[in-house]
């Protein structure tokens, strides 16, 4: 139980702090959202299994349930078992109301989304050279994806004007390369767990560190098809343009200071693949931070089910 509850420690406030500190672009945004990515979820792991291990503990309800009722009850005190009950139901509590605040949430961002696809299918009309686009019929540039099976990138009328061939290719590539790595089922699940656990550092530094790391990704995605100078460009076109609500645009989420993060970031030094040393060790901690908490937890459980 001891391990359980370190590892825990460990990913919840520690593991954050530390993969804040991976700025220098030797990392790279692919190794940095590897370990952000897998932080979470050992955090997520570690203390789900704390709970678990801590309602089968003896004299916890859970411990051997029947068995646990006929057998292991009467070895221990009143006042442990008083004790071991108001623990479980301050704990259990605790865990029901956060599901009962980061459950529906999730599902309010996937009706939102569904109900944001149906609008488009009556307003927007299909782009006749990409078959992955949408055109929306107005004057402000936007351009942003949507997890959709056909038809996923939007695109304003306002945005094809604004934007060069080139500048308009470089915003494609942008979004692609985020339906392709899957980043807005990583926001989703950062958002949940953001709701479920919002108190631990590791929860609140990916919150604000994630998203950034992500159009960075789709950046030097976009900036190898297309080149830097365009999609510099493209993004400084599109800067005036406030986000869409789950959506990724190319402009980002983040607010103006995070785009400028990009800009100079494109500008300074090509966007350079992380040395072979640093996707190793980035490869390593992400599957220590996985793995680690199920081992304990596994051993914390099987060392229980031995013991009354």
């Amino acid at each position: 139980m001891l391990a359980l509850i370190a590892s825990a420690v460990l990913l919840g406030f520690l593991a954050g702090p530390v993969l804040d500190r991976l700025r220098r672009p030797a990392v790279g945004p692919a190794a940095a959202i590897a370990c952000w990515t897998a932080a979470l979820a050992g955090t997520v792991i570690a203390n789900t299994a704390v709970v678990v291990v801590a309602l089968i503990s003896p004299p916890g309800p859970g411990h051997g349930l029947l068995e646990w009722l006929r057998d292991c009850l009467p070895h221990h005190g009143s006042l442990a078992v008083i004790s071991a009950a108001a623990a479980t139901l301050v704990l259990m509590t605790a865990c029901f109301s956060r599901l009962a605040s980061g459950l529906p949430r999730l599902g309010r961002a996937v009706r939102h989304r569904r109900r944001h696809r149906e609008m488009l299918r009556l307003v927007a009309r299909e782009h006749g050279r990409h078959a992955d686009v949408l055109v929306l019929d107005h004057p402000v540039p936007v351009a942003y994806s949507l997890p959709a099976r056909q038809r996923a990138i939007v695109v304003s009328t306002g945005a094809q004007e604004a934007l060069t061939d080139e500048e308009f290719g470089a915003v494609l590539a942008h979004e692609r390369a985020h339906l392709r790595q899957r980043h807005h089922a990583l926001l989703l699940m950062l958002d949940v767990v953001h709701a479920l656990l919002p108190w631990l550092p590791t929860v609140r530094r990916a919150k604000s560190r994630l998203p950034l790391l992500l159009e960075m990704a789709a950046d030097d995605a976009a900036a190898s098809a297309c080149g830097r100078r365009t999609l510099v460009d493209a993004l400084c076109r599109l800067s005036a343009v406030p986000g869409v609500a789950g959506a990724l645009g190319a402009a980002g989420e983040s607010g103006p200071a995070a785009l400028v993060e990009r800009v100079l970031r494109l500008e300074t030094a090509a966007p350079v693949q992380a040395r072979r040393s640093v996707r190793l060790a980035a490869c390593a901690f992400a599957a220590a931070a996985v793995a680690t908490p199920l081992l304990v937890g596994a051993v914390a459980i099987a060392e229980l089910s031995t013991t009354c």
